[in-house]
């Protein structure tokens, strides 16, 4: 293309961003979304595999017995390392209830697209722990693995609530 052609196609270009702007604009959760990825992202850490989410199967959730719900189900693999992840509903509060496979105690982070602080808490020495979890539209969890000094982290992706 040659530089009159170019001239041509800025004023086209406007028009039509001004056209989808208008007519159909980038949802807010979508932007807020990307903004939170890019404000987390660490170079440092392996992004654990999705293996299963109850989410993309309807017919996965159901009640369990009393008042609780089960919101999601979510599996995590990176290596060796498998996250069993449930997000649960008890009255207004959400819980997360998570399972590391093979069991370690180690440290764990919760991070969430409303919060800039991440949240942390350990695991016991089956793998287990439990996160509260703040009001946000995603979240997604870093797990330390190895030893205290030298931990290599695995990140999970982000998993809108």
């Amino acid at each position: 293309m040659d530089e009159h052609e170019d001239d041509q196609l800025d004023p086209l270009l406007d028009e039509l961003r001004s056209l989808f702007k208008r007519h159909d604009p980038v949802p807010p959760l979508v932007t807020r979304s990307a903004t939170a990825a890019l404000g987390w992202r660490r170079l440092d850490a392996d992004l654990a595999e999705l293996l299963a989410d109850s989410a993309l199967d309807a017919d996965a959730l159901a009640l369990a017995r009393g008042d609780v719900a089960t919101l999601r189900s979510v599996t995590f693999s990176a290596g060796a390392l498998t996250i069993d992840i449930e997000i649960q509903l008890q009255g207004a509060a959400r819980t997360l209830l998570g399972k590391l496979s093979p069991a370690a105690r180690t440290k764990i982070e919760l991070q969430s697209s409303g919060e800039a602080t991440p949240i942390g808490t350990e695991s016991d020495r089956l793998g287990r722990f439990r996160i509260k979890l703040p009001a946000a539209s995603s979240i997604r969890l870093r797990v330390a693995v190895g030893n205290a000094d030298a931990a290599n982290w695995i990140e999970t992706s982000w998993i809108p609530l």
